[in-house]
């Protein structure tokens, strides 16, 4: 009896020795990780890490290692995500669980992760400048004016082929109707609309409730088929684009919308049942900015191609497997202080693959300031959807880019609207023209304004609006005035919306 309690007694003694080592090398192990190592792997896990020295020593110490932090649970700088938020709000928040209330990082590595990062950011992120850009002349500017509306923040311009018309969404949840021939209020919604989609059957109205960034989830998509108004869904989480498809060829067509979101958001499915349209989730995150529709792999199945951004930032291919089944994987990755905006399939060099053009230039929440890496990317397809950067082009803040032959010579050209051009640039840097003048070396002629033109354009859309046989622009600007520039606003009786007339057809 004596014999087998010492027995236990040095089983014991072994079992707390060995546990006792165990732990000691796991700490060992925790303090030979490098802090480039600890950084790769507490900032890399969810995105892809940011390059340091993109990012100005100052952004980082105010704005995103407070996030940062927060995010991994360690209080830093009396960072608190609810402050200022109302009830609901704050009770999104935690929620969603993106800030843990508990750390899962000690304070020595926190601290190993802030020195590392504040050692290697430089003071300030040179712009550059550029020299060979031209006098807008393709493009004749015209103002618009809405009927009854005086200063309009526009949220959303589409072009109807069907009526040869743009349809125009403001601040005020109101929806015009515009061209040479008209110019009406079509509509009234509870809040701007930001997508509207016209087929010759059916109008997809969505609006996105909320503007600033918020967790609270009040918008609406609605579905109207001769005169006879549907909801397809309410409580929606942002959405920003809504796209009308026919995924499955079953006779029914699918509404797919991106929920942009805030901290949580998502890409969801809507499908029209007897009893109401059914929501599936197609990919949990946020950020969701524009589909697109395709059978990138030729096997017979329609596929979602879905631009994403606010943290894992990039483009999405959901592979249809079967009947509305995926299978999803991310062909572009960027990093997330890119803030990409907006995204088009074209086929650059026709070789019969779709290549995808993008616009980076989000330039809001956690990292303002002007950014040498925002402008337009060129991505080109292998032919086994495989995408590989080939052309990068520099616009402060840009928001949206859309692709077409503008000068009718047989290329394409480009038109990119930046919504932060006015960031640490001149006032003229809001739309731009790239001329394709050789598109197997990348060559493009940049033209813009030739006159000061303030604004802040965040909706853009093309179309032959008076039938000449080419391409004509709408664009209109959101944002209003700061106070130091209210003075030049009324001075120059600034328009918010532009009707950009073709002049290469005389």
């Amino acid at each position: 009896m004596q014999l087998k309690m010492k027995n236990q007694i040095r089983n014991s003694c072994w079992l707390v020795l060995c546990v006792a080592a165990l732990i000691s090398c796991s700490d060992e192990k925790k303090q030979v990780r490098t802090a480039k190592e600890n950084y790769q792997v507490h900032c890399g896990s969810c995105h892809v890490s940011p390059d340091i020295t993109d990012i100005p020593k100052s952004v980082w110490a105010t704005n995103i290692l407070p996030e940062m932090a927060g995010r991994m649970g360690f209080r830093y700088n009396n960072f608190d995500p609810t402050k200022g938020k109302s009830f609901d709000e704050k009770f999104l928040i935690l929620k969603s669980k993106i800030y843990p209330t508990r750390p899962i990082i000690d304070s020595l590595t926190w601290w190993q992760l802030h020195d590392y990062i504040i050692t290697l950011a430089p003071d300030s992120i040179p712009l550059g400048t550029k020299e060979n850009t031209l006098p807008l002349t393709i493009f004749k500017p015209h103002p618009i004016q809405l009927e009854k509306v005086s200063n309009p923040l526009i949220t959303s311009v589409s072009f109807d082929s069907i009526s040869n018309s743009f349809f125009i969404g403001n601040g005020n949840g109101n929806l015009h109707q515009w061209s040479l021939s008209q110019n009406k209020l079509v509509d009234s919604y509870s809040s701007p609309i930001v997508s509207y989609l016209k087929t010759a059957d059916q109008v997809i109205a969505t609006e996105i409730g909320l503007m600033n960034p918020s967790e609270i989830s009040e918008g609406t998509v609605l579905s109207k088929k001769e005169n006879a108004i549907s909801m397809v869904s309410t409580g929606l989480h942002r959405p920003v684009y809504t796209e009308l498809t026919h995924l499955n060829n079953d006779g029914v067509k699918e509404i797919i919308v991106c929920e942009f979101g805030h901290l949580t958001g998502e890409l969801a499915l809507f499908k029209e049942t007897p009893s109401g349209y059914e929501k599936t989730s197609l990919l949990k995150l946020p950020g969701a900015v524009k589909v697109e529709i395709e059978d990138l792999n030729n096997d017979g199945k329609k596929d979602i191609i879905v631009l994403m951004s606010q943290g894992n930032e990039g483009v999405f291919v959901m592979y249809q497997t079967e009947d509305l089944k995926f299978e999803t994987k991310q062909v572009i990755s960027l990093q997330p202080q890119y803030g990409s905006s907006w995204f088009e399939l074209i086929d650059y060099n026709a070789d019969g693959h779709k290549d995808i053009i993008l616009v980076n230039g989000d330039n809001a929440d956690y990292s303002i300031f002007a950014k040498p890496y925002h402008g337009v990317r060129l991505f080109l397809n292998d032919s086994q959807n495989q995408f590989e950067q080939k052309w990068f082009y520099p616009i402060s803040g840009a928001t949206k880019i859309i692709s077409s032959d503008f000068d009718n010579d047989g290329d394409l050209d480009f038109v990119v609207s930046a919504f932060f051009a006015e960031v640490g640039n001149n006032n003229n840097e809001g739309f731009h023209f790239l001329e394709n003048k050789n598109s197997e070396n990348y060559e493009f002629q940049e033209y813009t304004f030739d006159f000061p033109v303030l604004g802040n354009w965040l909706a853009m859309d093309k179309g032959d609006v008076d039938n000449d046989g080419d391409l004509d622009i709408v664009i209109g600007s959101f944002k209003l005035p700061s106070q130091d520039r209210r003075a030049d606003f009324k001075k120059m009786k600034v328009t918010k919306l532009w009707w950009l007339e073709n002049q290469t057809v005389q």
